[in-house]
């Protein structure tokens, strides 16, 4: 991953394409993330999986630490306030809102 470093903002040993370079299949690949992701958060809680000893993570928290282990808040938050990005928004809106479920 060594190549060149992107724009200030850009999650690190990420180069961005410009979306007029983008193949069809980039952006669905895109887009099948962002709606993997967002099925994910969308799980409700079980119950019974979570009644445990206090303290410890839920599902949801441990999907969460997950996402932010491996960098996907850092691509959300490119995803967001990139202005050549705005195709995403209605789908980064929605993971965030479900990563801030019951809060």
């Amino acid at each position: 991953l060594g190549g060149p470093v992107g724009a200030v903002g850009d999650p690190p040993g990420c180069v961005p394409q410009d979306w007029e370079q983008r193949q069809e299949e980039d952006t669905l690949l895109i887009e099948r993330i962002l709606l993997l992701v967002r099925n994910v958060l969308h799980i409700p809680p079980d119950p019974t999986e979570e009644q445990g000893v206090d303290g410890d993570a839920s599902v949801h928290d441990r999907v969460l630490w997950a996402l932010h282990i491996s960098g996907m808040d850092d691509l959300l938050k490119f995803l967001a306030s990139a202005q050549v990005e705005q195709q995403w928004a209605l789908h980064v809106l929605e993971i965030i809102s479900l990563m801030f479920r019951d809060q």
